[in-house]
């Protein structure tokens, strides 16, 4: 059975997420409401994948740090809805999640499942070898802002270099099955 560890200072947001991927078969193995208890139960209760809310987290180095002390963990970041965000998102967002359940998810699921259509293309981009101007005019943007997105795709992806970056990207435009979903 897949273990779950969630990790939110939300108290709503934490049962509502146990009891969903609860009845999705999945078992809790904890529920953390603050950074050192994720740390000390991810190590205790070793995961199969981590539901992260991103208000208890500080930065993107805590991110890499939990891949360091738990790489068979998959961490998933919640997306941070809004009240306006209709019920079809809230469901992506669980689609996104249970995804991540399956062990070792490929490079290409991992970019398909958590980037959006112009994060992937901009990926794809990368992975043809263009520099961050010839990026930045193929998608009518400036390079500061390319470079700004390239930055924060690679912490949410644990990429650690723009050749590793280029990889995701390799993996996903030779995919067959690509997700085609909007996340």
């Amino acid at each position: 059975m897949t273990r779950v560890l969630i990790a939110t200072n939300e108290p709503i947001l934490a049962k509502g997420l146990e009891a969903v991927l609860t009845a999705g078969g999945l078992e809790i193995a904890a529920v953390c409401h603050d950074v050192i208890e994720l740390f000390e139960c991810l190590q205790r209760c070793r995961p199969d994948f981590a539901v992260l809310d991103m208000p208890v987290l500080p930065g993107p180095e805590v991110i890499h740090d939990l891949h360091r002390l738990a790489p068979q963990c998959q961490l998933v970041l919640w997306p941070r809805l809004t009240l306006s965000d209709s019920p079809d998102r809230v469901a992506e967002a669980i689609h996104m999640m249970t995804a991540f359940s399956r062990p070792d998810p490929s490079p290409s699921a991992l970019v398909n499942l958590t980037c959006s259509p112009g994060e992937r293309e901009l990926i794809a981009l990368v992975s043809c070898g263009l520099s961050n101007e010839e990026i930045a005019a193929a998608m009518g943007s400036d390079r500061l802002t390319v470079q700004k997105l390239l930055k924060n795709l690679s912490d949410r992806l644990g990429a650690g270099d723009r050749y590793e970056l280029a990889l995701y990207g390799l993996t996903t435009l030779n995919d067959p099955d690509r997700y085609e979903g909007r996340i």
